[in-house]
């Protein structure tokens, strides 16, 4: 069973009442294909190859690009786990950042400084053969690198996903905005002052949604739900996108920034199919705010 410090993968309540996706207390088997070594511990999501880890920053850096970048004296990845205290340190490991692909290996897990007042997360730290940029990295157990790969995340306009719109909405409108990554289509939609709507779209066809809201919390500003600022609470944005090797799927990293945290789930495209995991998330607790 997955044991987390206190401050990672808390399910964060909002004062509204609704709630992030419940993180599983225990990783599913994994479908066939995506088992990993028995040395490993299983993989973190359904059917997925790999863990979701993040690029670090050493302590010292006085400004992160993401308020949520974890800081380590030595890992230049981590995940936020202590599932891998039994695998030998030195183990192989391949990664892919939004850089590429590359070699890592594994340091071991400890408790470093997360977040605010004084609060620790345990991470499961990797070295890197090269520099890399913040954001999502997926890791695997050793292998074949053959066709891993980071694949670009870029905005684009909402009448350009081969979709028909919202009704009442016009492509310019402030209460939509467009991303495509990994050959699915991201289309934001707002439905209320602190609501919204993600849909996730494969060749015009939708093929998963999610509600969004803001919500409110003691203390908070209480401006209406705004798509466009980059650091608003309750928006999913695409943050990375990978193809898993030659044969395997790809994966878009979307977060969520929380009042507490941020929040990571995982669309999925599998040739002609896809899906969003919804159901599942990485919730690192960082800072009441």
């Amino acid at each position: 069973m997955n044991t987390f410090s206190l401050v990672v993968l808390v399910v964060v309540a909002l004062a509204d009442g609704s709630q992030a996706p419940e993180p599983r207390a225990q990783a599913p088997a994994a479908a066939q294909g995506a088992k990993a070594p028995a040395s490993l511990p299983e993989p973190r999501w359904q059917g997925l190859p790999g863990w979701l880890g993040f690029a670090t920053v050493k302590p010292d850096v006085e400004q992160s690009r993401a308020y949520w970048t974890p800081r380590h004296p030595k890992a230049q990845v981590v995940l936020f786990t202590d599932m891998w205290k039994s695998v030998p340190e030195g183990t192989k490991v391949r990664l892919v950042s939004s850089a590429g692909p590359g070699e890592g290996t594994y340091l071991g897990t400890s408790d470093e400084s997360y977040g605010c007042d004084g609060n620790t997360a345990t991470f499961a730290g990797f070295s890197s053969a090269k520099p890399l940029p913040e954001g999502p990295v997926w890791v695997l157990p050793p292998g074949d690198s053959e066709g891993l790969e980071s694949l670009p995340v870029k905005e684009v306009p909402a009448n350009s996903l081969g979709a028909p719109l919202p009704k009442g909405k016009k492509a310019a409108s402030k209460e939509l905005r467009a991303y495509e990554a990994g050959g699915l289509g991201f289309l934001l939609t707002k439905t209320g002052k602190l609501r919204g709507q993600l849909t996730v779209l494969l060749g015009g066809k939708k093929v998963g949604t999610d509600s969004m809201s803001k919500g409110e919390m003691e203390g908070s500003e209480r401006s209406p739900l705004n798509l466009y600022d980059k650091d608003e609470v309750g928006v999913p944005r695409p943050e990375a996108a990978f193809q898993l090797g030659k044969e395997g799927p790809v994966v878009v990293v979307l977060g969520t920034r929380r009042y507490e945290g941020h929040l990571f789930t995982v669309a999925v495209r599998r040739g002609d199919k896809a899906e969003l995991l919804n159901q599942d998330s990485e919730a690192p607790y960082f800072c009441a705010f």
